[in-house]
């Protein structure tokens, strides 16, 4: 016959060992982290993340076919051309890059927007190129919208929506030159132009300019430092960029970051005091007092104030245009 004395002790056993069990599991893969191992991860994981509909169906017309080839073949081995020059980021502004170390490029997929609906999840994101720490104007505008979807416990890919806006007004798309570096991006070779070289005397960025290349920088930190994290120490990403090129001197931002000020502005660094640190913020202020602040964070929540204080853009601050 049971004990009822041991009753109180018997339950609190199962509910420990529940807990326990619990604490086991795996976290959830984010959307974020399905899209990056879906197309960086090779045949398998691509097709893990697509819907279960449409892997019958892809197993399906290949049971159908005479050769048994598969029809996402070419599509997956593509990921593995050039593995050197791609990156992936789990955190920050930036998803994926493509490297172009011969000319100091960098194609850069960043996401300006997510909506996460319960089991629909909702990703906007734009292409960019940045040569020389700088912006560069592009052909045409690219953005994409990815619809994830959880289904059996996974988030997989549910649907794209591209739009692409083209300046057939402007003559230059007339122009070999304008359209030489989207040649790498589109099929991960160099173009055959000069090198660029990269001067101390390149034109200034702009404070929005420099508070996005901060965000930027920091992702690039903490990935390399995952025991520090992001950084508050604004020297420590002057020479993050160094490696993305076979002669090293590729660099997110100037010399003059070191100091705090740039370019009329002072920028400072915050939120970031733990270690591993998995936040910041950065502020831009104007020096002389007149002008707008700018700040971001680790969610690359881009914002500008007209009153020049960086405290009120933190708290208030508007959604700023890129």
């Amino acid at each position: 016959m049971f004990d009822r004395r041991f009753q109180p002790v018997v339950l609190l056993m199962i509910i420990v060992g529940v807990s326990a069990g619990q604490s086991r599991k795996s976290p959830t893969q984010s959307p974020r982290q399905a899209i990056i191992e879906m197309l960086s991860g090779g045949e398998a994981p691509f097709k893990r993340h697509l819907t279960v509909e449409m892997q019958n169906k892809l197993e399906q017309m290949m049971k159908d076919s005479p050769s048994g080839a598969d029809p996402l073949q070419a599509l997956t081995a593509a990921q593995t051309a050039n593995p050197d020059n791609f990156q992936a980021f789990d955190l920050g502004p930036i998803l994926f890059s493509f490297n172009n170390p011969a000319q100091h490029e960098r194609y850069e997929v960043q996401i300006d927007a997510e909506d996460p609906r319960g089991d629909e999840d909702v990703m906007g994101l734009s292409l960019h190129l940045v040569r020389n720490g700088m912006e560069q104007e592009t052909p045409a505008k690219l953005h994409v919208v990815l619809n994830m979807k959880r289904q059996e416990g996974m988030w997989r890919l549910n649907a794209i929506t591209l739009s692409a806006t083209l300046p057939v007004g402007d003559p230059r798309i007339l122009d070999n030159s304008w359209w030489g570096t989207a040649l790498f991006a589109a099929t991960g070779s160099a173009p055959d132009v000069q090198p660029t070289v990269v001067l101390d005397g390149r034109a200034k960025m702009t404070p929005l300019r420099a508070v996005r290349m901060i965000g930027m920088a920091e992702n690039i930190y903490a990935q390399n430092h995952p025991g520090i994290g992001f950084t508050c120490t604004m020297a420590d990403l002057i020479n993050v960029g160094k490696g993305l090129d076979e002669d090293g001197v590729y660099r997110f931002m100037d010399a003059e970051f070191a100091g705090g000020i740039y370019n009329g502005y002072r920028f400072t660094l915050a939120g970031c005091d733990r270690k591993p640190s998995r936040a910041f913020r950065v502020v831009a202020e104007p020096v002389a007092g007149k002008g707008k602040a700018y700040c971001s964070d680790h969610t690359n929540n881009l914002r500008a104030s007209d009153d020049g204080r960086g405290v009120t853009c933190l708290m208030s601050g508007k959604v700023a245009r890129r």
